[in-house]
C-alpha cells in the first residue's frame, strides 16, 4: 500500500502538533504543550512535589537528589518546578534555559563553567546584551566566554554554553583561571541574578546515570571535589538519576551527605488512570478546533503499552508515534487495538533483523524474559560458557538494546531497552515466521 507524501499527519488527526512528543514538557509558556497546563500526576498534592517545595522554600540555598527509572517524567516533574518558582512563585529564583549534563569527565572548573554559561545565557535572554555591557561583572564574563557565531536567536543554546552543559550550543573555553576564581565568580553572579530580584538560583542536572552507573567510584570522587562549591549561598542544585543515587553516589560520602537533604526524592511511574489523563489532556491543548478531533489509538492501547513498559511514559508515547507514523494513510479513524500492537511488533522485528546476528537474537530475547537480569544469569539461561556470550552481550549494550539498571554491591544488573519488550508478546512461531 502506497504511503501518503506528507509531512503534518498529526493535523490528519486534527492537531498542531503531536500529542504524543516524547521531549520533556516546556517551562516556556508558549509552548505547544506548556508544562503548566499539560502536567498531569506531579502537582503540589503529590508526594514528589511537596518533597522538592521543601527544599526550594529553605532560604539560603539547598542540594537534592530526584530518582527515578528512566523514562518516568524527571525531567518534566523538575521543569514544572523550575517554572513555577521563576514564574509563579512570590520569591521567585532565576533558572536557566535548559538543564544541564554533568559526565565523569567534568572537573570542577568545567562545572562551574557549565554554570556561569547558563546563568549568563539567561540574563542576556531577560536583559539584552545592552545591560550585560552596562554591568561590570557581565561585561567581563561576556568578554571570557565571548563566541563569534549566530546561528540562532536562541542565544542560551548557542552562544553561552560551555563544556558538556548544552551539547546543542556553540562551545568556548575561558581563559585559563583557577578554581578559586571561578567560584568567586559564581558567587559574584549570583549577587547579580539577586540584583534582578531573584532570590536565588534553580540549577538543573539531568541525566546523572550516564555516568556513575559505568564507574561510580570516579562519579563518588566527583562530588567529593564538587562538595564546598556546592554550598555557595542562594543556589539549589537539583540531580536527575537513577534509583539508588543517592544510596550509592551520595551517601557513602559522609562530608557531600551532610551538604545535602536526608532523603532523595522518588518519581514514581504515573497510574494507568493519570497516563490516559495527561494523553486526553495533551488532545485538547494541541486541537485545532476542540471537540473536532480524532483520537490516533484508544485508551485500551495506552493500558496495553502501560503494561508493557512499565508506565514509563517516555516509551509509551513513543511507540504511538511510531504505529501512527509508519502507517500508510493516518487521519481517519482510531486505530483498532490489535492491528495496532500487531503493527508495533513488525516494527520492531523488522528493524531488529536488520541489527542482529542468529546469537545477538537468542541472548535479546533471554534478556527480554528475564526481565532485569546479570550478565552471568543470561549466560546460564542459555547454558553456555561466559566467554562464549560476552561478545554479544557487549554488542547489545553498545546498540543500547540492553543498558544497565542498577546494582547490588559489585553486580550490575540490566534491563532489555523498553522499546524492544514487545517482542515478548509474540509467539515462537509467530516470531520465526517474521524473522524468516
Amino acid at each position: 500500500m502506497a504511503f501518503e507524501l506528507i509531512q503534518d499527519i498529526w493535523s490528519r488527526y486534527g492537531f498542531r502538533g503531536n500529542p504524543f512528543d516524547t521531549a520533556a514538557l516546556s517551562t516556556s509558556t508558549g509552548a505547544l504543550l506548556p508544562v503548566s497546563k499539560a502536567i498531569v500526576g506531579r502537582d503540589m498534592d503529590s508526594t514528589e512535589s511537596k518533597m522538592l517545595t521543601g527544599v526550594l522554600r529553605s532560604k539560603g540555598g539547598g542540594r537534592v537528589v530526584v530518582e527515578g527509572d528512566i523514562g518516568v517524567g524527571k525531567t518534566t516533574f523538575v521543569n514544572y518546578h523550575r517554572y513555577l518558582w521563576e514564574v509563579e512563585a512570590e520569591d521567585k529564583l532565576l533558572t536557566p534555559a535548559t538543564e544541564m549534563a554533568v559526565t565523569n569527565n567534568l572537573n570542577v572548573a568545567d562545572f562551574v563553567s557549565n554554570i556561569l554559561g547558563a546563568i549568563l545565557g539567561k540574563i542576556i535572554l531577560l536583559k539584552g546584551e545592552k545591560y550585560v555591557h552596562g554591568r561590570p561583572l557581565l561585561h567581563e564574563l561576556f568578554l571570557l566566554n565571548r563566541v563569534f557565531t549566530h546561528r540562532s536567536l536562541d542565544i542560551q543554546a548557542t552562544l553561552y554554553g560551555f563544556g558538556g552543559g548544552l551539547g546543542r550550543s556553540a562551545q568556548s573555553s575561558l581563559p585559563e583561571l583557577t578554581d578559586v576564581q571561578l567560584v568567586s565568580y559564581l558567587g559574584d553572579l549570583v549577587a547579580e541574578t539577586k540584583a534582578l530580584g531573584y532570590k536565588g538560583v534553580f540549577l538543573h542536572f539531568d541525566n546523572m546515570e550516564l555516568a556513575s552507573l559505568r564507574n561510580p567510584e570516579e562519579t563518588r570522587q566527583r562530588f567529593e571535589q564538587l562538595r564546598d562549591l556546592l554550598q555557595i549561598h542562594d543556589v539549589y542544585y537539583i540531580f536527575v538519576a537513577q534509583r539508588g543515587f543517592f544510596k550509592d553516589i551520595i551517601s557513602p560520602l559522609e562530608r557531600v551527605r551532610s551538604v545535602f537533604s536526608g532523603f532523595p526524592i522518588s518519581v514514581p511511574p504515573l497510574t494507568k488512570d493519570q497516563l490516559v489523563e495527561a494523553i486526553q489532556r495533551r488532545y485538547e491543548l494541541l486541537a485545532i478546533h476542540p471537540d473536532r478531533y480524532i483520537r490516533p489509538v484508544d485508551d485500551t492501547l495506552l493500558g496495553y503499552l502501560y503494561d508493557l513498559y512499565d508506565g514509563k511514559i517516555r516509551f509509551i508515547l513513543d511507540a504511538v508515534t511510531s504505529i501512527v507514523t509508519n502507517l500508510p494513510h493516518v487521519g481517519t479513524e482510531t486505530l483498532d487495538v490489535s492491528a495496532a500492537k500487531t503493527y508495533l511488533a513488525e516494527l520492531v522485528i523488522d528493524r531488529l533483523r536488520h541489527e542482529l546476528t542468529g546469537r545477538e537474537w537468542d541472548v535479546l530475547r533471554v534478556a527480554v524474559r528475564l526481565g532485569s537480569f546479570t550478565n552471568a544469569q543470561v549466560t546460564r539461561a542459555l547454558k553456555q560458557q561466559r566467554q562464549n556470550i560476552s561478545k554479544y552481550f557487549n554488542s547489545l549494550l553498545q546498540k543500547r538494546l540492553i543498558y544497565p539498571h542498577h546494582r547490588q554491591g559489585r553486580q550490575i544488573y540490566y534491563c532489555a531497552s523498553e522499546d524492544v519488550r514487545i517482542i515478548r508478546e509474540v509467539p515462537t512461531k509467530v516470531l520465526k515466521r517474521l524473522l524468516n
